[in-house]
């Protein structure tokens, strides 16, 4: 096994194991203060990721991608540390 191919092997275990990790985020909850800055703040970061991925910025209802849509928003809030009401 030469140098390079240990390199890729080793960086290839080290990316699964850091993908195979599950999630610790918390549900979100808007308090008085700051709900609306981190509210515009995911509003906006969703709008780019969903750009990103050639998916509609605001899909239908019936669609997967509004599921998808609501999920990742739901994630940027547990990451900013609002819990759901």
């Amino acid at each position: 096994m030469t140098m390079r191919n240990a390199v890729l092997l080793l960086g290839s275990v080290l990316a699964l194991a850091a993908c195979g990790s599950t999630p610790t985020h918390r549900e979100w909850e808007a308090t008085d203060g700051s709900a609306t800055l981190a509210f515009d703040e995911c509003d906006e970061q969703v709008d780019t990721t969903m750009r990103l991925r050639g998916y509609p910025v605001n899909p239908l209802p019936e669609t997967p991608q509004f599921s998808y849509r609501k999920e990742i928003f739901a994630q940027c809030m547990r990451r900013k540390g609002y819990v759901t009401e």
